[in-house]
């Protein structure tokens, strides 16, 4: 008798259920809705037309990189100095990446904005925030870049937690939900312990980021997640938390959501923040940025979500 090969469940992102023949490495299984094919071009540096929205200096490199984003018949076009030409079709489902040698810096800016330029053209949102499931709901964990996001959701990954996102978090208001990113964890090496936990590897290692990934058992189902309550992570000299004023929970959410796209667009993502702001609970915790506070603030922020 021959033993069938039980196959993998549908590669997912961000709800997306991906067709392509690509690698990626930081993917979730099953749980995907709307397909969206991902394929790979030849590099170009010829100019498209297009109409300028934007550029700016990227965040998170040992170098000088910048970004430029341009809006084209169709959707849009992403490029970086350090990766390439993205380009980002909404009305075909379908995003083109560039050939190249770095497949992880090019994964890495595939999951950023034409990640998000994909699902906000469905109507969901996303927030600069990571995302940990505890129970069976999701806890957002918010705030600015260089306040240890991805630091604590590891942590709660070693306390048993699923991560569903470690830097930016695709939320649908309509329905208080929040829908896992990449698979993924880039952290720095003194943080690392010796051993990783059952089910994590190391897919690369730079020389300030060690990018963790997860076995398809540990990474999970990228189906969406009921968001069960919103945690701003503030910095304080000891562990505390107590419940955020609605008033700045709107404000706060808003200024960690991006703003991409058309007015219509941006006026459609502020309704949202405002509603899952008035759907969801929200605390404020303090921790201090140490290391020694992190069980103390996955112990604080396990008590706020059962409340």
């Amino acid at each position: 008798m021959v033993n069938a090969i039980q196959a993998l469940p549908e590669p997912c992102v961000f709800g997306f259920a991906l067709r392509s023949a690509i690698a990626l490495k930081f993917l979730r299984y099953g749980g995907g809705r709307e397909p969206l094919e991902i394929v790979e071009v030849p590099r170009s540096d010829d100019p498209l037309p297009g109409e300028v929205m934007g550029v700016w200096p990227l965040q998170g490199t040992s170098y000088p990189a910048q970004a430029r984003l341009c809006r084209v018949p169709g959707g849009y076009t992403f490029e970086t100095t350090d990766t390439g030409r993205f380009v980002i079709d909404v009305e075909r489902g379908r995003v083109e990446i560039p050939v190249m040698d770095d497949v992880i810096l090019r994964e890495q800016r595939l999951h950023g904005i034409p990640m998000i330029l994909s699902f906000q053209a469905r109507g969901d949102i996303s927030l600069h925030a990571a995302a940990v499931e505890i129970g069976d709901g999701a806890v957002i964990l918010a705030a600015p870049s260089r306040y240890g996001k991805t630091t604590l959701a590891f942590a709660f990954q070693r306390a048993g937690h699923r991560v569903l996102s470690e830097d930016m978090i695709c939320c649908r208001a309509a329905s208080g939900e929040a829908i896992p990113g990449p698979a993924l964890l880039r952290l720095r090496p003194d943080v690392i312990p010796e051993t990783l936990p059952d089910g994590l590897f190391v897919a690369d290692q730079r020389p300030d980021r060690m990018f963790i990934g997860f076995e398809p058992g540990r990474a999970g189902s990228g189906a969406p997640v009921p968001v069960r309550a919103i945690v701003f992570l503030r910095e304080g000299e000891k562990v505390a938390a107590e419940p955020a004023d609605p008033v700045t929970v709107v404000k706060d959410l808003w200024s960690l959501s991006s703003r991409l796209g058309s007015d219509e667009g941006r006026a459609d993502s502020f309704r949202q923040v405002t509603k899952l702001a008035g759907s969801v609970p929200a605390w404020n915790v303090t921790r201090p940025l140490t290391l020694e506070a992190l069980a103390a603030t996955v112990d604080m922020v396990q008590v706020v979500a059962s409340r």
